[in-house]
Order: C-alpha cells, then sequence, then structure tokens
C-alpha cells in the first residue's frame, strides 16, 4: 500500500503540513512503509488516526482494483506538476486517463447556464487554441465546463476534468460517456475525495482549487457575480497564477462575473481570441523571429516562470543541471525579447505579454 495515499487520508495534518513534512524526508523513505510510518508519528503522535488513515488506504486500493481507477501520489511522475508547487496539494489522486504532462493546462470555468455567447467563446477559444500542445482543464459541470470539454475534443485538443465526489458518485451523470472521451482522446478525469464521498456543498470548493491549481491561468467564460466560476478565479489569484476573464455587456447577467474581475483588476481583459495564445504562454508567439526553434535552452528556462513567480538563478541552474554561465546568457535572452526582467540579485520574473 502507497504510505501516501495513507498520509491522504490522515486527518491529524493539513495538506500544507503533510507537504512542508514529507519535503523533509529522504525520498525513500516515501516509498518504505515501516519508516514512513515510524517518522510520521514521531512527527504527528496520533496513532487512532494513522490506523484510520491506513483503513481508508487499503478500501481505496481495493476499490480501484476493483473498479479500475488509478491512484497517483504526490510523488509518482504522473501527478500533475503545477499542483506540485500549490501550499496545499492533495497527497493523492484518484482518477481515469492521464494527467498529459508536456502540454501547457489552462483552466475554463462558467456558469451552469450559459448564453450563445458564452457558447460560442468555448468554440472559438477551443479552436484558436488547438494549434498549441494545450490541455484544457475544467469541473465537467453543465453548461460551460462541458461546452469547453467537448468544443476541446472537437478539434482534437486534450482536456481533463476535476470532480466534486469520489469516483462512486460521477455527477451529473448524463456527463459519463462525455468522461469516456476525455479519455480517449488522452486526457481523464480526477479527484481527491474518497470512493464513496458524495459531492456536497462544501466539496465543490475543493474541486475548484485544484482546477485553478492544476493550471498555469485561469479563463472566465461567463458567470454570476457569486458562483463557483469566481470562487476558482479568486483561487488561481491567491496562487500567483494569471486570471483571464471574457468581458461581456453591462446588462448581461452571465457577465456580471468576469466584468467585476477585470474591474477589480483581478483578471485581464480577452478581446481577440487571435492575441490570447501569447498572453497565456508568451512562447506561444507566432513565427516573429521571437523565439526560435534553436533556444532550447531559453524554451526550458522560461517553462520555469510561472506567472508572477520570482525565480532565482540557482535555482533554474539546479532545475536544469545547467552551468550558471550558460544560464546568465539564456536569461539575457530571454530579458532582451521582453519575456522577463531582472527585479533583484539574481532574480528574475516573468512578464505578462499585452
Amino acid at each position: 500500500m502507497k504510505p501516501l495515499l495513507c498520509l491522504h487520508f490522515f486527518r491529524s495534518a493539513t495538506n500544507a503540513k503533510k507537504k512542508q513534512w514529507i519535503a523533509s524526508l529522504p525520498p525513500e523513505v516515501l516509498t518504505l512503509e515501516n519508516q514512513f510510518e515510524k517518522a510520521l508519528l514521531a512527527a504527528f503522535p496520533a496513532p487512532r488516526d494513522w490506523e484510520r488513515a491506513q483503513q481508508l488506504a487499503h478500501a481505496e486500493t481495493c476499490n480501484a482494483q476493483r473498479e479500475g481507477y488509478l491512484i497517483t501520489c504526490f510523488n509518482e511522475p504522473h501527478y500533475p506538476s503545477m499542483l506540485k508547487e500549490l501550499p496545499d496539494p492533495p497527497m493523492a489522486l484518484m482518477g481515469r486517463g492521464r494527467w498529459p504532462p508536456f502540454k501547457i493546462s489552462l483552466a475554463v470555468v462558467g456558469t451552469r447556464k450559459p448564453t450563445q455567447y458564452g457558447l460560442r467563446a468555448a468554440r472559438e477559444l477551443t479552436t484558436h487554441l488547438s494549434e498549441y500542445p494545450i490541455n484544457f482543464t475544467s469541473g465537467l459541470a453543465l453548461g460551460i465546463d462541458a461546452a469547453v470539454h467537448q468544443a476541446a475534443l472537437d478539434v482534437g485538443a486534450t482536456t481533463t476534468a476535476f470532480l466534486a465526489g469520489g469516483m462512486n458518485h460521477f455527477t451529473p451523470r448524463r456527463h459519463l460517456h462525455l468522461a469516456r472521451e476525455l479519455v480517449e482522446g488522452g486526457g481523464g478525469y480526477f479527484t481527491e475525495q474518497p470512493f464513496s464521498q458524495q459531492p456536497e456543498r462544501h466539496t465543490f470548493p475543493v474541486r475548484n482549487r485544484l482546477i485553478a491549481g492544476a493550471s498555469l491561468a485561469t479563463l472566465v467564460l461567463e458567470a454570476a457575480r457569486k458562483s463557483g466560476a469566481l470562487i476558482t478565479a479568486n483561487q488561481a489569484f491567491h496562487y500567483g497564477r494569471e486570471v483571464f476573464a471574457l468581458p461581456g455587456a453591462t446588462n448581461m447577467p452571465m457577465s456580471e462575473g468576469p466584468n467585476a474581475l477585470i474591474a477589480d483588476e483581478m483578471a485581464s481583459a480577452v478581446v481577440r481570441w487571435e492575441d490570447f495564445p501569447p498572453r497565456f504562454y508568451p512562447m506561444w508567439r507566432k513565427n516573429d523571429g521571437i523565439l526560435g526553434e534553436g533556444e532550447v535552452l531559453e524554451a526550458e528556462i522560461l517553462s520555469l516562470f510561472p506567472h508572477g513567480r520570482r525565480v532565482k538563478l540557482d535555482h533554474i541552474s539546479y532545475r536544469l543541471n545547467q552551468q550558471k554561465s550558460s544560464i546568465y546568457k539564456g536569461l539575457n535572452t530571454l530579458m532582451q525579447l521582453g519575456y522577463i526582467e531582472r527585479v533583484g540579485a539574481q532574480t528574475y520574473c516573468r512578464k505578462t505579454v499585452h
């Protein structure tokens, strides 16, 4: 049984404390049950809670084997890389399909009661971005979520979803066929909830946090002023991820949410889909001589710069296993091209392309 799956169900520590604690352990301990248990109980002396967590992990493992879904833990390579950067990531995800590791994830969310304006935006968005290595992430809910998933599939793009309930309580049931298409299309759907957990009011914000956290940025198409989509946008904003919104007429109720995000300067307005790809991910500029195919190192460096993240030279050198002199040259190239800027001693930050 996976130790981190047991940790996932351990209720005596928050996700943030769990992440901090496992970061202090030697990597090999994360796969050795006895050593892991000994270290955990020394850090969190709650043997009854740990015993209960082991029972839940055993039950989840049995359910996964019987039902044919996968369990992916925080320390495993198929766990979404952007989720790992959160201060409070789940220690395990249950799901079907796989997370596309080499595609850039964009969260697209909105109302369950979209207008034709929102539905058309979903189609135009996926059409314009489908030529890039993108993964559209949403929640498989009615309305905008389903429209984005379906539009992505229609143009051959990868799309993934996060659920509010466990794998035994998929909702809405009418989207089961759509979920299967996500898997067949190279994506999948995932949850951090145990097998028998029903979707409840408190599990939807938890699900929304995964949508925001697994993505480089979040785009709100249509939403009311108070809605799950705006919860997702707020979570993305507080995680330091970029937020975009589709503006609409002031007399359109489903544009009140996006308009408010733009007015509050929490989101950047998207007015032309043709201009959106490089704003979302600067490497996706058209062939204008900015960053050519030969700049492999520069592209790798830029991939380490999420929106708003300050990154030090030492960190880049360590992550890419390159000499600092080579990294420094690459950083200078990216600064000359306007992708990043120096914000301190050997510290850099990505610019947003407008």
